[in-house]
């Protein structure tokens, strides 16, 4: 019986010891990296932007975009209630399409990335 109890009071001892040995710290905010955050910025005028849909049985909503601006522009169709086109950079004078991979999204705007 000793043996017993001195094996759960050293056991309970060290549980207690584990609990109480690392304090708890509340993590400081931190400055975002450089290359974390991405600006999305309203496209520019000199962007014309069209919504569009394409697909014989199914229907995937999209924009045709086209760069009417000096210089080349990165564009990227952004879709509510699904994934957004992917970054696409659009020449000066040039057309682009910008799709969303799903048939149930919602238009939303296009935005520089």
């Amino acid at each position: 019986m000793r043996k017993f109890v001195s094996a759960t009071t050293i056991a309970a001892a060290m549980c207690g010891s584990l609990m109480f040995a690392a304090p708890s710290a509340t993590a400081a905010p931190q400055a975002p990296i450089a290359g974390d955050v991405t600006v999305q910025a309203a496209a520019p005028s000199c962007v014309t932007v069209k919504r569009i849909t394409d697909g014989h049985l199914v229907k995937y909503k999209g924009y045709d975009v086209t760069n009417n601006c000096a210089t080349s522009k990165k564009l990227k169709g952004v879709f509510s209630g699904g994934y957004d086109s992917e970054c696409k950079s659009v020449g000066s004078k040039k057309k682009a399409r910008l799709m969303s991979s799903q048939p149930w999204v919602g238009y939303d705007k296009v935005v520089t990335c």
